[in-house]
């Protein structure tokens, strides 16, 4: 297995300026937690990240969750049965949904995802990597998620409350956007999934020593796959956050 890279003369940089440069400079945030980082790169980034999703899910929840049941779109077409269970989830997401959501969701991700690196790197790429590394790449990697939920807030309170990640994939551009297997195969390629695999990526051949495009290119492929087999779903899989 290919061991790896050690970097002696890298200059340390703090924990701000790792989180900034992800945006601009992945590599230099690897290359400064080449051996996993410690507790705070694990956590910090996935608590910003889910910070601006709650606070997206907050801003957006007059439009999303008003107190009237009945001032939701569509409230006409459902059925007594359909408009009780719509109520009781209105009152689970204007209590603790908006908040519980992005913080249960996020950090499970990391957990997840950051095992799934572990086996990628382990068997795939034959690199001796840990699992401290490999939750590092995820957490910084899930930071491009900041921008998008930015980027649907202004677009929910301007009264759009379909608005949602799937705009910013092709799926968008569709006329017909129904639950076929093209569309929801469209639907699972947002740009800031295309982003965050782009950081993995990077990361990933940090801690392993390998180049970025080979890392880059198992990564995408494995994605792929998962969301071609999502795609036969009634619903497309949800986006990583």
């Amino acid at each position: 297995m290919t061991e790896p890279r050690v970097l002696t003369s890298v200059e340390q940089i703090g924990l701000a300026e790792r989180l900034l440069r992800v945006f601009h400079a992945p590599r230099r945030t690897f290359e400064a937690i080449a051996d996993g980082g410690s507790f705070p790169d694990w956590v910090a980034p996935v608590a910003l990240v889910t910070l601006f999703w709650a606070a997206h899910n907050l801003a957006a929840l007059p439009i999303v969750a008003p107190e009237t049941p009945a001032a939701m779109q569509g409230w006409e077409q459902l059925t007594e049965e359909q408009r009780q269970t719509a109520t009781q989830g209105l009152e689970v997401w204007r209590s603790h949904g908006w908040l519980s959501l992005p913080l249960v969701n996020s950090f499970s991700s990391l957990a997840i995802i950051g095992l799934v690196l572990l086996g990628i790197c382990r068997w795939m790429l034959r690199a001796d990597v840990s699992l401290r590394q490999t939750l590092a790449v995820k957490a910084y990697a899930s930071l491009v998620a900041v921008p998008q939920w930015i980027l649907l807030t202004p677009l929910v309170r301007a009264g759009d409350a379909s608005a949602s990640p799937l705009i910013f994939s092709p799926r968008s551009l569709l006329t017909d956007a129904s639950s076929s297997l093209l569309s929801n195969f469209l639907g699972a390629l947002n740009v800031f999934d295309l982003w965050q695999i782009g950081v993995v990526g990077i990361g990933l051949s940090v801690m392993t020593g390998q180049s970025a495009r080979r890392t880059t290119g198992v990564i995408l492929v494995m994605w792929l796959a998962w969301n071609a087999v999502g795609a036969l779903a009634p619903t497309p899989p949800t986006p990583v956050p």
